[in-house]
């Protein structure tokens, strides 16, 4: 093992007794060490290194086609990293005396334990909702047998963040849905008839650092031709049919996921797919002019024809490609010292306070500002931002630029 490891603080492994330095070298090693001692390490290297897993928000991905990275800052490595030489012999000894005082000192090493459940055909075909709690390496397994063509719907809503599902053929190796990579809804068509896995599990770095996670599973069942009964659809919904109030618009296809939002009766929606949560059929959208994402109840929604977009002029921003929910005017000035003028703009909206802001700057440039929260959180440029807030009105510098306009420009309204 090289004692540079950058994972570590840059002192000698061998010269560990306890020590700050030494505390984090035993972490290091035990982990380089578990297929021979069956152990994690104890201490999380990470958190020396402070390497950080950015969350980007939906709207920053969304806008700025950001991914999520991951960003390490490991200690320069230090001239007393240089192992003075010594015989095999002689550089054993202390490894093994290292290894001997980590395992000494460090916690018991985090316990895995695997539970199975077999969902019952008459239980996926109603759809089933099965609630449970992991901690650090433990996972869960659920097996449902199915016939091909049928769909496999799965939801997850968990306390943590960092809990996942995978569904994959029993026995196999390779996934059909990975939910790290595409989410917490899953409507798998069955490639053949058999036993399938849906495996929740915590993510690498939430596990080595022991969290734990309470969640509720939704499962179903679906025969191909009621799956064909909910592909495709109209490309607008428009919202009818409420007696009273507003539609709760939900973070996901069920009524035990919370409201990010509301839909008033004739506003109209993007459709982006509907599936079925138990009975129900619940269908994601996007609201028009307020961009507010999320799932609602189907049997409130029509086809509807698609709205009028926001034109934009000669000269305006071409955006990112997504249609704009709103153009016109603001007040801006492109330069240092430069009086107030007018520049052509595009927003397009990602809920209440969340925004993607393009402005034209001339000769073919533009200006890319990221709202979250309700306020600016960052341009498309390596230059200050910052603002002020007067009343209802922004004013934002970004460098030398500088940019004016109201907030109902991001909300809609």
């Amino acid at each position: 093992m090289s004692t540079c490891d950058p994972r570590v603080p840059p002192c000698p492994l061998w010269r560990a007794r306890g020590s700050f330095c030494g505390v984090y070298a035993c972490a290091s090693l035990l982990e380089r060490s578990a297929d021979i001692i069956g152990a994690t390490a104890a201490f999380d290297p990470a958190i020396w290194t402070d390497r950080r897993r950015l969350r980007l928000s939906d709207s920053r991905k969304v806008f700025f086609g950001y991914q999520r990275r991951r960003f390490a800052h490991a200690p320069p490595r230090s001239q007393d990293c240089r192992r003075p030489a010594m015989s095999a012999f002689r550089a054993s000894i202390p490894f093994a005396a290292s290894l001997v005082l980590c395992l000494a000192f460090a916690p018991v090493s985090f316990a895995q334990s695997t539970q199975t459940e077999t969902i019952s055909a008459e239980s996926a075909a109603g759809g089933t909702i099965l609630k449970g709690s992991l901690k650090g390496e433990d996972t869960a397994s659920y097996m449902i047998t199915g016939e091909v063509g049928e769909t496999l719907s799965v939801d997850l809503l968990a306390s943590n963040a960092s809990l996942y599902f995978n569904i994959l053929p029993e026995g196999a190796q390779e996934a059909l849905f990975v939910g790290s990579t595409s989410g917490n809804v899953a409507d798998i068509p069955l490639p053949a008839a058999g036993t399938y896995v849906v495996q929740v599990y915590l993510m690498r770095n939430a596990s080595r650092r022991d969290e734990s996670a309470t969640y509720s599973l939704g499962i179903g069942l679906a025969g191909a031709d009621f799956a064909d009964g909910l592909a495709g659809g109209p490309d607008w919904w428009q919202v009818s049919g409420l007696t009273e109030g507003a539609l709760n618009i939900r973070s996901g296809p069920d009524t035990r996921y919370g409201a990010v939002g509301k839909a008033q009766n004739g506003e109209v929606a993007q459709n982006r797919g509907c599936r079925m949560t138990g009975q129900t059929r619940w269908c994601s959208v996007r609201v028009d002019g307020s961009g507010v994402q999320g799932w609602v109840a189907g049997r409130y929604l029509i086809e509807a024809a698609a709205p009028a977009m926001a034109e934009m002029p000669e000269g305006g921003p071409k955006g990112n490609g997504v249609p704009f929910d709103a153009t016109g005017e603001v007040s801006c000035a492109t330069a240092a010292g430069a009086a107030m003028g007018s520049c052509l703009f595009g927003v397009v909206r990602d809920g209440p306070g969340n925004a993607g802001v393009w402005i034209a700057l001339g000769d073919g440039n533009e200006r890319a500002i990221l709202f979250e929260g309700g306020v600016p959180v960052s341009a498309d440029v390596a230059a200050p931002l910052s603002y002020t807030k007067d009343g209802d009105v922004f004013t934002i510098s970004v460098g030398d630029e500088r940019y004016q306009f109201p907030e109902a420009l991001v909300n809609g309204g």
